[in-house]
């Protein structure tokens, strides 16, 4: 069986169990001067890898890994395959941490006839959709930890009837280094990112005829949703298309409001751009829907909108052009935001420190012969 991505240069954490990180894409190899020069954003599993001293199994392992189960569960997908590359590898860690339940739901079933399992924690992204639910009702005995990123994929995992104990609360992350504050921007640009749930016809009416220049980038390397800009005719003053990382931060820094218009959902669709955004020290306008309540605190740290609603869209856009004061305030709210408890530092820690106390006691209850204890709950805004 291929081996992991190496650990990184320099020793582990002496603290640190070892961990397998299954990462559900093929993780970016080789930026490290990049990031160095700034040009390039640190990649969360890589600054966890760093944390933790740990071994990284992503898409690019699986497809180069011959192992029967490996290559038998490839066959429904690599997310699948990368679980049972997590099976097959489990007496090596300590602890696997599943990048997304698309992962964790499988690796759990397969655990379900492991002797003596490591530490099984995962991150939730979205809990809720129908098709999830009686794999995680059958199965979340097996998941030592389940990070989730929205109140309401919370209380829907504790409906299901997930102790709470194992459920943990945190925000996402910004990479508070490469996305910083800028000089105050001249010119009416405005701008929006991304493709997960982004309503962008209802931005591009928001901006219909407005004296403004709206730049989307729309696109995205995670997301499968339909780019709605893509074979539409676009207003004279609306252009879309992808941007690279180091043009993505250009494009915030001389944009005098960023716009994160989405369609109603349940979990925190959009909170990568409104994150970088605020990182940036830019005003954000972001649609209010059910998942997307918990980053911003409307009218001090950027303005919320209801969904669907280009009038109300347009007035918040208008609002902020025309008050360059009030913008500025709620940009250099947004910052502290960002700097008090939202950068990739803070979600690095809440991660590692949450592995290291479910290796331990699944570490002491496998002496002790019994099943691991539930470990108390760790929201981050308790």
């Amino acid at each position: 069986m291929d081996a992991a991505s190496a650990r990184p240069a320099g020793p582990p954490h002496t603290a640190s169990p070892r961990t397998l990180l299954l990462i559900p894409s093929y993780a970016k190899v080789g930026i490290e001067a990049e990031v160095a020069a700034g040009c390039h954003p640190t990649m969360d599993y890589h600054a966890l890898q760093r944390e933790l001293g740990a071994d990284i199994a992503d898409y690019a392992v699986v497809d180069r890994c011959r192992h029967p189960l490996v290559r038998a569960a490839a066959r429904t997908g690599r997310d699948a395959a990368l679980a049972a590359y997590g099976f097959v590898a489990r007496r090596r860690y300590d602890v696997l941490f599943a990048n997304g339940e698309n992962v964790g739901i499988p690796l759990a079933l397969l655990l379900g006839g492991a002797r003596g399992r490591p530490a099984h924690v995962l991150i939730g992204h979205r809990l809720s959709p129908p098709k999830k639910r009686p794999f995680l009702r059958a199965l979340h005995r097996r998941m030592d930890a389940i990070f989730v990123y929205a109140r309401t994929q919370r209380d829907y995992a504790v409906a299901l009837g997930i102790p709470s104990a194992r459920l943990h609360l945190i925000p996402f992350h910004a990479d508070h280094r490469f996305y910083a504050p800028q000089p105050p921007p001249e010119g009416r640009i405005i701008s929006s990112a991304g493709l997960e749930w982004r309503d962008y016809p209802t931005l591009i009416e928001a901006v219909r005829d407005l004296d403004v220049e709206a730049r989307l980038a729309a696109a995205s390397p995670w997301s499968r949703h339909r780019n709605e800009t893509a074979g539409r005719q676009l207003p004279p003053n609306v252009s879309a298309r992808s941007y690279g990382y180091a043009e993505l931060r250009d494009l915030y820094a001389r944009s005098r409001v960023v716009v994160v218009p989405l369609y109603d959902n349940d979990f925190q669709a959009g909170v990568t751009t409104i994150l970088e955004a605020m990182a940036m020290g830019r005003p954000v306008i972001a649609t209010r829907t059910r998942g997307q309540q918990d980053v911003i605190v409307d009218g001090v740290s950027g303005l919320y909108v209801p969904p669907g609603d280009p009038a109300a869209l347009r007035a918040a856009i208008r609002r902020l052009l025309e008050n360059p004061q009030e913008a500025e305030q709620l940009g250099r709210a947004a910052r502290r935001t960002i700097e008090e408890g939202m950068t990739l530092d803070h979600w690095v820690q809440r991660i590692a420190c949450v592995i290291r106390q479910a290796a331990a006691r699944t570490a002491d209850a496998r002496r002790a012969g019994a099943p691991a204890a539930q470990q108390s709950r760790g929201d981050w805004s308790t």
